[in-house]
């Protein structure tokens, strides 16, 4: 959504971006604010029944902007599910004028929730292709596998170590490489940790010959954007990716990119890629071709856009 304001001004509107604040005088204040505007967009934030209920009251049209599960927040909390973020997002997404979902995993519910299709969009998150561009396919001897990412998605790496000590272990010209803002535990593994750094992220999608997204499969991580796997695809890097979610969306197969169940399914499709350059630079410009086609920064503004005008 920040990243469409300056596009949605060149359509003339004004867009001001403000963060919620955190006290009561703050939120109070926040509701003589948003009465300035013809429409608010709220982002992933869910409210209890009475602040909905003034939010609502203030705004002439309200809008609802997640790309995770929300309604699921204990799973990503380790917290029992007692449905106390569920009840909210019902609440939030049948008293928005719109809602814009990062998956159609997370528009069902928000379809349910409001009795039905109509105000609902799928607007996943996008990278921006102007900005990643595609890399440069030259062969050498090593094979660098690539995971970006942050500490707090470790875990779905570390799932994945069985298949990446068998691929370490049977190729000695592998080597994997984290780039996030803690180092894993992966022993047995040939691991290169380089912490991140946004001036550096093209960089890094570059030196990466195989982009990987491991992921659990629960309702959190259902409700996941594919971010990063577009992130891949965008800079040409051929992805392996769970059949989690949205992946199953973005990723066709054999066509664009892999998809890995199971500890033998990433070994298997790892050491395919490992195996054949040329089946890497394939599936890398399909990856991109797929991005530039559905999923590119420019098509999320344009459809954002579109979709908020409707409403106004």
């Amino acid at each position: 959504m920040l990243a469409a304001v300056e596009f949605l001004n060149q359509r003339g509107h004004r867009v001001d971006v403000h963060t919620l604040p955190r006290g009561l005088v703050g939120r109070l204040g926040l509701l003589t604010l948003v009465r300035r505007y013809d429409l608010v967009v709220v982002q992933k934030k869910l409210f209890n029944s009475a602040q909905l209920t003034l939010l609502r009251r203030a705004c002439r049209r309200l809008v609802f902007d997640f790309d995770d599960a929300v309604m699921f927040h204990e799973i990503e909390r380790r917290e029992p599910v007692r449905g106390r973020f569920f009840s909210r997002f019902t609440a939030t997404a049948a008293a928005c004028d719109g809602v814009i979902a990062g998956n159609t995993y997370l528009a069902e519910f928000a379809r349910a929730a409001r009795g039905g299709p109509d105000g609902v969009v799928v607007l996943p998150t996008a990278p921006d292709e102007r900005q990643i561009t595609a890399k440069t396919y030259v062969q050498t001897e090593g094979v660098v596998i690539g995971w970006m990412g942050t500490k707090g998605n470790l875990q779905h790496l570390q799932a994945i170590a069985p298949a990446l000590r068998r691929v370490c272990a049977a190729h000695a010209n592998v080597t994997v490489r984290v780039v996030a803002d803690a180092a894993p535990e992966l022993p047995g593994v040939a691991l290169d940790y380089k912490p991140w750094r946004r001036d550096e992220e093209l960089t890094d999608l570059h030196g990466f010959d195989i982009g990987i997204m491991p992921l659990a499969d629960d309702l959190w991580t259902r409700g996941k954007g594919g971010f990063k796997l577009l992130q891949y695809m965008a800079a040409g890097v051929p992805a392996v990716a769970a059949p989690v979610g949205i992946n199953c969306e973005i990723i066709d197969d054999g066509v664009n990119g892999f998809l890995a169940g199971g500890e033998d399914a990433w070994a298997s499709r790892l050491e395919q890629l490992v195996d054949d350059p040329e089946l890497r630079e394939r599936l890398g410009r399909r990856g991109r071709q797929t991005v530039e086609a559905q999923y590119s920064l420019t098509r999320y503004r344009e459809r954002l856009a579109d979709f908020l005008e409707s409403l106004l």
